[in-house]
């Protein structure tokens, strides 16, 4: 079967929710098979305050089904909705 890979870039610009996203989303990701195979990160700070950031990723998945399951899962796709970031989130599989 040939492996199948997400690449998947968001930008958060408020700090709490760029942390929560890291922190609930990364889990989630690993404990569907996903494996995070590149991760790029860009904070917008300064000394005094921080602005959330951008986050781009490269997740290895078993197979196509598999990225696009994960993706659209009833799951993620409540979590995208419940935090308003559907439209901060981009993804293509390869």
């Amino acid at each position: 079967m040939t492996k199948s890979y997400w690449l998947k870039k968001i930008s958060i610009p408020n700090a709490d929710l760029f942390l929560e996203y890291m922190r609930t989303v990364l889990p989630w990701i690993k404990s569907v098979g996903g494996v995070i195979v590149k991760r790029d990160l860009i904070q917008e700070s300064t000394s005094n305050e921080w602005d959330g950031g951008q986050l781009g990723l490269v997740i290895e998945f078993e197979s196509k089904f598999a990225a696009k399951k994960a993706f659209y899962s009833e799951v993620f796709q409540k979590y995208l909705k419940s935090r308003d970031l559907m439209e901060l989130v981009t993804i293509s599989t390869l």
